[in-house]
């Protein structure tokens, strides 16, 4: 079997159904529009089938076989929510599929690789559960034999086609109907049964075509349906949340559509795009980067349940969006003698929760930046590899090595002034005290003038017992000890 039909029945009036919770065993049916007294029902149950109600008829006509038929009218709304619903769903099961009616998708299986047909038909019958509205699925070996097998009422076995249970007035409304009643012909499979020239003789090609595809002599290609290039998804809370539980909750089932999505595309998630809502009317968008692009769920649902832990609402949840940018897949070889992260997805996560601890923009690698101020350092990202933004070549410094202090130590100086600058006689505070006995500089430093500007003036000195210390003067009247000479 190479393709499959699924068959929401009803949809119009399932949707409804489901909205509002009612039991399956409730008789219910959906009224036309127009006055109650005067419409007619459109669409019923199976429940309303026990009773003999068929579509068409009168209200009233209804009531009377059934006065506990629950009657509702058109919400064109909720239908059109529940068929972007069954079509991400379907989405998630293959790649290639045709919207043959609203109500019917036909799926090509030729690119599944499945363990039997009977456990692929229980694995999406188990994961359309969350969409609480009925479905029907057909297998054959051709599209319009799948389809046919999707429409058969009161479906056992949906491998088996039974042409039988088709009836051509309700299925096929055809052209020629009273003629074929007159034959005596109720079902396909009477129609299958007579010569098919003698069918495109008298009733023409329409007929000789159905029975083409009663014996599944007829193969057609689908239309298939194209998605656009968006993977987001949208959820709103009634009533608003307080925690982010809900949220989760919700994330955990959409990002398995969204992940499938993306793997029949032929794409991976590179990045986690959450908007939030609250009821007081504010906002909160949040880009999570990912470390390597990933098709887990569980992955995507660790990270974003990470930011949701350190995060702060300011209300209620009402509303929120998820969307993934999707990148093409990393595939890597691992090396006999490198070194690499097992799981860099693993790793991120650490150093977002990390972050949680120290603060925003307190963790990553310490460069030393390009200025001649001493001991300036920033912090780049950590990535997986390891790798820092390029600085330039800073040329080695024939110094005797400096152990610095960090941060250096504010000390009491005794100076006087010389020109421009303040010479060190004696240090009276600090580790280390004691009349300075040489001392080389002033050596004048500042930079960063069109921000925060800088400046200071750097002393070497050595004290009556040999000791070489290094000292910076700061305006107007500040001294700090930075470092002691080995």
């Amino acid at each position: 079997m190479n393709y499959a039909a699924l068959h929401f029945r009803d949809l119009a009036l399932s949707s409804l159904l489901a909205r509002d919770g009612t039991p399956p065993d409730q008789p219910a049916a959906l009224l036309s529009s127009g006055e109650r007294e005067r419409s007619h029902l459109i669409a019923v149950n199976q429940a309303a089938h026990k009773f003999e109600i068929q579509p068409g008829f009168r209200t009233t006509r209804g009531l009377a076989r059934c006065p506990n038929l629950l009657l509702l009218d058109p919400d064109f709304t909720a239908e059109n929510s529940a068929r972007s619903e069954t079509l991400a769903f379907v989405d998630s099961l293959v790649p290639d599929f045709e919207i043959t009616t609203p109500e019917t998708y036909l799926l090509d299986l030729s690119t599944l690789l499945m363990t039997s047909e009977t456990d692929w038909i229980t694995q999406t019958l188990s994961a359309s559960s969350h969409l609480a509205l009925p479905l029907q699925i057909g297998l054959g070996k051709t599209p319009d034999l799948a389809h046919l097998a999707s429409l058969c009422p009161n479906q056992a076995e949906p491998l088996t086609l039974k042409l039988a249970n088709l009836a051509l007035a309700k299925t096929f409304p055809l052209p020629h109907a009273p003629v074929l009643q007159l034959w005596g012909l109720q079902t396909l499979a009477d129609l299958a049964e007579l010569p098919r020239q003698g069918l495109a003789e008298r009733l023409g090609k329409e007929l000789a075509q159905l029975h083409d595809i009663a014996h599944g002599k007829h193969h057609r290609l689908l239309k298939l349906y194209r998605a656009q290039d968006h993977y987001r998804i949208t959820h709103q809370f009634e009533p608003p949340v307080a925690n982010h539980e809900p949220l989760l909750f919700m994330a955990k089932r959409l990002l398995q559509t969204l992940c499938n999505r993306l793997h029949h595309h032929q794409r991976a998630a590179a990045e986690i795009r959450l908007s939030l809502s609250f009821d007081n009317g504010a906002a909160n968008t949040r880009k999570l980067i990912l470390s390597d692009p990933t098709l887990s769920p569980d992955t995507l649902l660790r990270t974003l349940h990470t930011h949701l832990e350190t995060f702060k609402a300011p209300a209620p949840m009402d509303e929120f969006h998820l969307e993934l940018i999707p990148t093409l897949p990393r595939h890597a070889q691992h090396q006999l003698f490198s070194r690499s992260l097992k799981d860099p997805n693993k790793f991120a996560d650490t150093l977002r929760r990390l972050s949680g601890i120290v603060g925003p923009n307190r963790l990553g690698i310490p460069h030393q930046l390009d200025t001649h101020r001493s001991d300036v350092i920033a912090l780049s990202p950590v990535t997986p590899d390891f790798k820092t933004p390029l600085t330039p070549d800073i040329p080695p410094i024939n110094y005797l090595p400096l152990k610095r202090q960090r941060p250096p130590i504010p000390i009491n100086v005794a100076s006087e002034k010389r020109g421009r600058h303040y010479y060190p006689l004696a240090l009276l505070t600090g580790p280390y005290q004691g009349q300075v006995h040489k001392a080389r500089g002033p050596f004048p430093l500042s930079g960063s003038w069109w921000e925060n500007g800088w400046q200071q003036a750097q002393w070497d000195i050595e004290l009556r017992n040999s000791l070489l210390l290094q000292l910076a003067f700061l305006p107007p009247n500040k001294w700090h000890l930075t470092g002691i000479y080995a």
